[in-house]
């Protein structure tokens, strides 16, 4: 969060004092981070700042280590980034940090039992079985652009860009609030489930961000 409240007092204060009116432009996107808008900035031909900020939430069912779960991805980020124009041209290659709010929620469906770490427990024992995913709070960003308007034009275009999110490996929570849950067997187990799933996500370290965006400068 500091990393990126500095670097967006770094790009504000790369501004001009008397900045004008055409350096400025809007943009809404979609894409893999979610809908979003941003405000972006020329500096001079070969540099654009912009901050922005990204929602959305989708809800699918998938099965995990033997147990069916509802998931609900919300998605859920803000960014300072700064743009290079090494052409000064449409051609961009985008540098910055997120503000990453990333993250999974899953409620487990019961068919009566739940098989967790091999022992089967009771829908009534365990109650609900939640699980959280969540990811590094600031992560880097870097990527590659392009923009019809290039760094100076002014009017409407398009944009897109295509990076990677370096969010670290994700962090698996699993929780019950039955009446077996605090039993040291089940808690045994449960942390042997979590570890599985721990184990099944540690490799997502990065994520593809893909995003085709609606670009105004004034």
């Amino acid at each position: 969060m500091k990393r990126l409240a500095l670097l967006g007092l770094l790009a504000a204060g790369a501004l001009p004092c008397a900045a004008g009116a055409s350096d400025f432009g809007l943009d809404a996107h979609a894409g893999t981070l979610g809908l979003g808008a941003e405000l972006n900035y020329t500096i001079n031909p070969y540099f654009t700042a912009r901050v922005n900020f990204n929602n959305y939430t989708y809800s699918y069912d998938s099965k995990k280590e033997q147990i069916d779960y509802n998931f609900d991805l919300k998605l859920s980020s803000y960014a300072a980034m700064v743009d290079v124009h090494p052409f000064q041209g449409i051609f961009r290659v985008t540098g910055g940090l997120v503000g990453n709010n990333n993250k999974v929620d899953a409620v487990a469906v019961p068919s009566g039992t739940y098989t967790i770490n091999g022992t089967t427990y009771s829908a009534s024992q365990v109650g609900t079985l939640s699980g959280l995913i969540t990811f590094n709070s600031t992560a880097p960003y870097l990527g590659l652009g392009w923009s019809s308007l290039g760094s100076t034009s002014t009017g409407l275009g398009f944009s897109f860009d295509v990076g990677v999110l370096m969010q670290g490996s994700p962090k698996v929570k699993l929780s019950a609030n039955g009446p077996i849950a605090n039993n040291s067997q089940f808690q045994s187990d449960l942390a042997a489930e979590q570890a599985k799933v721990q184990d099944d996500v540690n490799s997502f370290k990065t994520y593809p961000v893909i995003a085709l965006g609606l670009t105004y400068r004034f």
